[in-house]
């Protein structure tokens, strides 16, 4: 039995109902990020001269100083003095003609931020990222060729965002999944800039690398209220290695999205891959077999969809598990059924597929194919692979003219590895 097609085709909603944590988004931004490099010079006289200004002027040497001042010049990116400047835009200031013997920059709440000096103490780099609406203030000292000490001094302000958009995995932190599962961000509104926000994206193992790419599919409203949202999946190139502990994170604070939003927040998940299980479903067999590790544990009489009526054919393809009920209420109305309970319900597709208990088909279990799509399993035996069952758990359907299609649920499976990185922003 299959639920309606009324929730069955692009119901995004159904697709990540329970998996994906709530997005919000806010208000509206303007400016943008000053680039230009601010360049101050200092002049300084050895001997009877005296000692040089303060940076952002200069003074002219006095008496003889032929073949005896140096200047230092002190070049500053973002300049001093911008106010529209992006959390993840690098900061350097380098001296000329001199060495940085102290450098402080600090917040306006206080926090000092770091930063990397060079070998030749000519540059400091920042090397954090900066909060959005502050002030950091520069404080140091440069020292000219001649042993002269300058004041560095001056500031920046980071831009004051209008809209922040926030982004969430759909695998939440601790949790053990199927081998088919892919790592899903889902961002609160539709983003301009994928690339900037998959740059930051990182992914590790305890295994090592895994060959994988990220692909962003269509924007979607998913929660159906009208909004539009972007979507990025990462998936192996295989299935993932059973037992592997991953962590990801998105590194999104302060990135510029483009047409004025920004990331709000970093996020991160750690999960864990379960055992290698596998369901093989060859329509023409009336069987299921399940395979844990490459070996088969359980072969079991079923029922698929009957493929002599259109519609009601279990579509071919990876399938992915996404959700479990004990009890779920089908209802196809083109079929002529609708609030019809049924027992040990495991998702595996938002067009209505389920695998589930159906005591009715019993006598056709093994032998026909007679259900509305779902498959079909006979008392018991519903229970024990609905006990064994893990979001993300690949259903493998064979065997019918009904191919997935990117209006299926979780159909990242059905494009080779190569046509999979061609979604991938960067």
């Amino acid at each position: 039995m299959r639920q309606s097609r009324i929730g069955r085709k692009c119901r995004r909603t159904a697709r990540y109902s329970g998996l994906i944590l709530a997005a919000v988004a806010a208000m509206i931004l303007s400016g943008c990020t000053s680039s230009s490099d601010e360049v101050v010079t200092v002049t300084s006289t050895a001997g009877a001269a005296g000692s040089a200004p303060g940076l952002g002027g200069s003074q002219a040497p006095t008496g003889e100083s032929d073949g005896l001042s140096s200047t230092v010049r002190v070049s500053v990116n973002p300049k001093f003095g911008s106010k529209d400047v992006s959390p993840t835009d690098p900061v350097t200031l380098t001296v000329f003609s001199a060495t940085i013997k102290e450098l402080k920059v600090t917040a306006d709440d206080g926090t000092e931020v770091t930063g990397k000096v060079s070998d030749d103490k000519a540059t400091w780099t920042l090397a954090e990222r900066l909060a959005f609406n502050t002030r950091y203030t520069f404080d140091g000292i440069a020292v000219a060729a001649d042993g002269t000490e300058s004041p560095i001094s001056g500031s920046m302000k980071t831009i004051k965002p209008q809209k922040t958009i926030r982004a969430s995995f759909q695998i939440p932190k601790g949790a053990t999944v199927g081998i088919a599962a892919p790592v899903i961000i889902t961002f609160a509104l539709a983003i301009e800039d994928r690339a900037a926000a998959q740059a930051t994206f990182t992914l590790t193992t305890d295994k090592g690398k895994i060959k994988g790419s990220w692909g962003w599919l269509q924007d979607e409203d998913t929660q159906g209220n009208g909004v539009k949202q972007s979507i990025v999946h990462f998936r192996p190139a295989a299935f993932w290695p059973a037992h592997t502990k991953v962590h990801v994170e998105a590194k999104l604070a302060g990135v510029n999205y483009g047409n004025g939003e920004w990331g709000r927040e970093d996020i991160a998940t750690d999960f864990t891959i379960g055992r290698g299980q596998i369901v093989r479903a060859d329509v023409s067999t009336h069987r299921m077999v399940v395979l844990v590790d490459d070996h088969v544990v359980k072969n079991y009489p079923v029922s698929y969809g009957k493929d002599a009526v259109i519609g009601r054919n279990t579509v071919s393809g990876t399938h992915v598990v996404t959700q479990k009920f004990p009890e779920y209420s089908m209802c196809n109305p083109e079929y002529a059924y609708c609030n019809v309970t049924e027992k040990w319900a495991v998702r595996i597709n938002n067009n209505g597929e389920f695998i589930h208990e159906n005591a009715l088909t019993t006598p056709f279990l093994g032998k026909e194919n007679v259900s509305h799509g779902c498959i079909n399993m006979g008392v018991g035996d519903a229970k024990e692979y609905y006990d064994s069952a893990l979001y993300g758990d690949p259903v493998v359907v064979t065997g019918t003219g009904a191919p997935m299609t990117e209006r299926d649920s979780i159909y990242d499976w059905i494009y080779s590895y190569d046509d999979w990185q061609t979604l991938s922003a960067l």
